[in-house]
């Protein structure tokens, strides 16, 4: 029996590998503060922090940059361990919740863009993060805000970004935090 040459032609291509490619990388993404600048104490109000949701193209563990204004991509062997709006709402919690009991407000959070902007090297890494501030009892919303902080990437790659992000992560944390606290010490009127 004799085989068609197109069919042992894939055959052939389908066992022959043609070198090695990059192995796949995953990153925890954590904020991070800047070298000499101290850790924040927990929240000293009664909070509590919805899961963050996000922009669906962000909704990935995929690292997305972009080389052109209005275009985003993801990095083809670079992942975060786990999708970013998870992470960041560990660290939320972690910093606002205190010991996890039910808070008299809720913090809702949604995760706007998370990018490392590579139009020029070694690039930006941007976040940016939409919150509320919602009374638990009343349902209303009492301050709504977004947040979005940049940190140079400390590489043009993957990496680079990825150190980039836990510092400009680190900002946006600090940022909302400051903002709960100012809100929760009076919750009366919406800005």
């Amino acid at each position: 029996m004799r085989l068609p040459p197109l069919l042992v032609a894939a055959l052939v291509a389908g066992c022959v590998s043609f070198g090695s490619r990059e192995a796949d990388r995953y990153f925890v993404l954590e904020a991070t503060s800047p070298p000499g600048v101290a850790a924040h104490a927990p929240s000293r109000h009664d909070v509590s922090v919805a899961p963050t949701t996000a922009s669906s193209f962000y909704d990935t563990q995929s690292i997305a940059y972009s080389r052109a204004a209005g275009t985003r991509a993801y990095y083809q062997f670079n992942h975060w361990t786990e999708r970013p709006q998870r992470a960041i709402h560990a660290q939320l919690a972690s910093r606002l919740q205190g010991d996890g009991a039910k808070g008299t407000l809720v913090l809702h959070t949604h995760l706007e863009e998370i990018y490392h902007d590579a139009a020029a090297p070694p690039g930006i890494a941007r976040i940016a993060i939409r919150a509320e501030l919602v009374d638990a009892q009343g349902r209303r919303v009492i301050a709504r805000r977004e947040f979005t902080r940049s940190s140079p990437a400390a590489s043009y790659d993957a990496d680079g970004a990825v150190r980039g992000f836990d510092l400009a992560l680190g900002a946006v944390i600090d940022d909302i935090a400051a903002w709960v606290e100012e809100r929760a010490a009076r919750p009366g009127r919406e800005r």
